[in-house]
C-alpha cells in the first residue's frame, strides 16, 4: 500500500473582484487522500472445448471373435464410436484497457485544463500543479477508463497573479454535467456527474478515495469560507461523477 497523500494549501493568494479589490485565496485544498490500488483485468479466454460421445448406431457389419448371438451366429460387434467436437463459444473482446488521462473538459462550463500526472512529496502532501490553469491526476489512483475505482483529479481554485483556476466551476456543477477525461491513447472517457459535496477539510471521509468500488471520476478543489488567520479555505469541494 502506499502512503495517502495530503493536500496541503500554500500561502494565500489574490485574485480581483468586480470592485477590484483583490482577496486573499488559498492554493490548494487540504485533506487525506486514500491509497487506490490499481487493478489488473484479464479479459475472459475462449470456452474450453468440450468433446461429446455421438450415440450408438446400428451394428457395424464386421464381425469380432467369440461374441455369439441367440441363434448360435456369430453376433456383429458394434461400429467404432464417433467423437465429435463442439463449437467453441465466441470469445468476448478485452474491455479498453485504462489510459493516463492527459486534458479535462467540462462542455457545459467552457472549461478545458491540461491534466499532469502528480505523486506526493517527502511530506506526503499531494504535489498539485502550481499554476490553477493545470490540474493534477493522483497517478496511484486508476487511470481514466478503468472498470474499478476512483481517477482523483485535483486542482487550486485559484491564484494571486493566475486569477480564478479551472476547477473554481465545481461548486457550481450540478448532475447530469459531461465531464470528459482525454486519454494519452487519444481516447476521450466521459463521465456524469452525480454528485457534488463540500466537506470541512479534516472530514473529507476516506471513501472519496476509494479504490475498490465501481468505476468513477472524482474532482476536487477547496471552497468554502476563507480563514484570514490561517490564510487557509476551510472546506473541500468534491465533484462525483460515473462513466457514460
Amino acid at each position: 500500500m502506499v502512503a495517502p497523500p495530503r493536500v496541503l494549501t500554500g500561502d494565500a493568494d489574490r485574485r480581483a473582484t468586480p470592485s477590484g479589490r483583490r482577496v486573499t485565496h488559498a492554493l490548494v485544498a487540504a485533506g487525506t487522500l486514500c491509497v487506490l490500488a490499481g487493478v489488473n483485468l484479464f479479459a475472459p479466454g475462449p470456452a474450453p472445448v468440450v468433446a461429446e460421445i455421438a450415440a450408438p448406431g446400428p451394428s457395424a457389419a464386421a464381425t469380432g471373435p467369440g461374441a455369439r448371438g441367440t441363434d448360435g451366429l456369430l453376433a456383429q460387434t458394434e461400429g467404432p464410436r464417433l467423437l465429435s467436437l463442439a463449437e467453441p463459444a465466441p470469445s468476448q473482446p478485452p474491455p479498453p484497457a485504462g489510459t493516463v488521462p492527459v486534458e479535462l473538459s467540462l462542455p457545459a462550463r467552457d472549461v478545458r485544463a491540461p491534466v499532469v500526472a502528480v505523486t506526493t512529496g517527502p511530506a506526503g502532501a499531494l504535489l498539485v500543479p502550481e499554476p490553477p490553469s493545470t490540474v493534477g491526476w493522483w497517478s496511484p489512483s486508476a487511470l481514466a477508463g478503468s472498470t474499478v475505482g476512483s481517477t482523483v483529479v485535483a486542482g487550486h481554485v485559484d491564484s494571486r497573479d493566475a486569477g480564478l483556476g479551472a476547477l473554481a466551476v465545481l461548486r457550481h456543477v450540478g448532475a447530469g454535467e459531461e465531464i470528459v477525461l482525454r486519454g494519452a491513447d487519444g481516447r476521450d472517457i466521459a463521465y456524469r456527474v452525480t454528485a457534488r459535496r463540500q466537506y470541512v477539510k479534516a472530514e473529507l471521509p476516506p471513501e472519496v478515495f476509494d479504490a475498490g468500488g465501481p468505476a468513477r471520476l472524482v474532482l476536487i478543489t477547496c471552497g468554502g469560507a476563507f480563514d484570514r488567520s490561517t490564510r487557509h479555505y476551510e472546506d473541500n469541494v468534491v465533484v462525483f461523477a460515473e462513466p457514460i
